[in-house]
């Protein structure tokens, strides 16, 4: 399997399928040692080589010489280390998905697809983001946490005398395109308990931390207790805030740039967000853990 074979059993647009052909056609040469180099265990290795390759396709202004290797990556290296770990292959299609959303999200939001998110998806080469049902999970550890994920995760008093370089914690991301409703997340979480019991048991008992617009506490302001995102954010400790956080643009407003007053309100969130906004409001962010998702 090549990438143009992969973008389409991923069913991405034929608007993508015929960019990526052309960027093929235009690309320098990459070679097998460094789409290997992508997808290494050593997260390090990953993001270095990813900014060779930034060099390496530039000029790329819609970003299809970089998916175009980021997809044959994910159909030669990722595919094979999945084989060889014994992971199903429906979690590798789910989790190669991204790259469908991802370029469908551009759409959204300019009106043209195209690929930015290259400094995200070297984690889902790597084999250190999966997709188990609606939501996604990486497993991060040591150096590679984000501050925001170490410091949620010490704020989990079981953990305070962790060894810092061997903290782990496990940090929940939710696609654009997940249902959030009760039953899916209680999926999720039993398979990714059972997914890391069987493929990576050193994470056994990592600390569940999520941050995301889903979990300002502004919401409760918002929507209704019985609201699937209210519902959502329950299932967390929120240890930590950012008001200032922007991520409400790309999440609710598809990442419009228009000034508070013009933005859309096609829906009930947008509307009420949107009054709140103009009234001076913050959304921000929450940051939580789980210190066991089956509770």
């Amino acid at each position: 399997m090549d990438a143009l074979q992969l973008a389409k059993k991923l069913n991405m647009p034929e608007e993508d399928i015929r960019e990526l052909a052309k960027a093929r056609n235009s690309s320098p040469a990459i070679s097998k040692a460094l789409l290997h180099s992508l997808a290494s265990d050593d997260l390090a290795t990953s993001v270095d080589t990813w900014h060779r390759l930034q060099k390496l396709v530039t000029p790329d202004e819609q970003g299809f010489r970089m998916l175009d290797a980021m997809l044959e990556c994910a159909a030669t290296e990722s595919l094979e280390k999945y084989r060889q770990r014994g992971i199903p292959e429906n979690i590798f299609f789910d989790t190669m998905g991204c790259f469908n959303r991802f370029t469908r999200e551009h759409k959204a939001s300019y009106g043209t697809y195209g690929f930015d998110r290259d400094f995200w998806t070297y984690r889902q080469l790597s084999l250190k983001l999966f997709r188990l049902g609606m939501l996604e999970f990486e497993y991060v550890e040591g150096e590679n946490m984000p501050e925001y994920v170490r410091n949620a995760r010490n704020a989990d008093t079981a953990n305070d005398d962790a060894d810092e370089a061997k903290i782990k914690a496990i940090n929940i991301h939710i696609p654009s395109d997940a249902n959030i409703r009760d039953q899916y997340c209680d999926d999720s979480f039993r398979q990714i308990r059972a997914f890391t019991a069987q493929h990576f048991p050193d994470w056994n008992h990592a600390t569940f931390v999520c941050s995301s617009w889903l979990l300002s506490p502004t919401l409760n302001k918002l929507l209704a207790p019985t609201s699937h995102i209210i519902r959502f954010q329950n299932r967390f400790r929120i240890v930590d805030t950012d008001p200032d956080a922007p991520d409400w643009r790309e999440w609710v407003f598809q990442r419009c740039p228009a000034d508070i007053a013009d933005l859309p309100q096609r829906t009930s969130l947008q509307r009420n967000m949107k009054r709140y906004l103009l009234q001076g409001g913050k959304v921000g962010i929450g940051i939580g853990v789980i210190a066991d998702p089956a509770r």
